[in-house]
């Protein structure tokens, strides 16, 4: 059976920069906690949270902040559906900002700090 894994990966940049990842990995598994450990095999097999120099000689440190969610693919003739989530509300947040915050993601300028050193 297919699933698919979110991860969380958090980008720091020398001197404090953040930025957040939300990786779907889609995989065979017989079930949800074997997804779960096919997930993390994967990233210890793809070194995954290696960290690179980037385009300005800075170091980008990676980690995984959670493997977040498991989700049983859904399968038909013509849709496949990867992933879904639903998120309860929060009284202490209003609605324009929650969804702004699962929505928002950088741009091509904003992502500059993340992109490899060539070579």
């Amino acid at each position: 059976m297919k699933y698919s894994v979110k991860l969380i990966i958090k980008y720091t940049v020398e001197k404090g920069e953040v930025f957040f990842e939300e990786s779907i990995l889609m995989l065979e598994a017989e079930s949800f906690d074997d997804a779960y450990l096919k997930a993390e095999q994967w990233v210890i097999d793809n070194d995954v949270c290696a960290s690179y120099r980037n385009l300005y000689g800075k170091t980008v440190q990676k980690e995984i902040v959670s493997y977040a969610d498991c989700f049983s693919v859904y399968d038909d003739d013509d849709v496949t559906e990867v992933y879904s989530s639903f998120q309860k509300p929060r009284p202490d947040l209003p609605e324009k900002t929650l969804v702004a915050a699962q929505t928002e993601s950088c741009g091509k300028e904003g992502l500059l700090p993340l992109r490899r050193y060539p070579g």
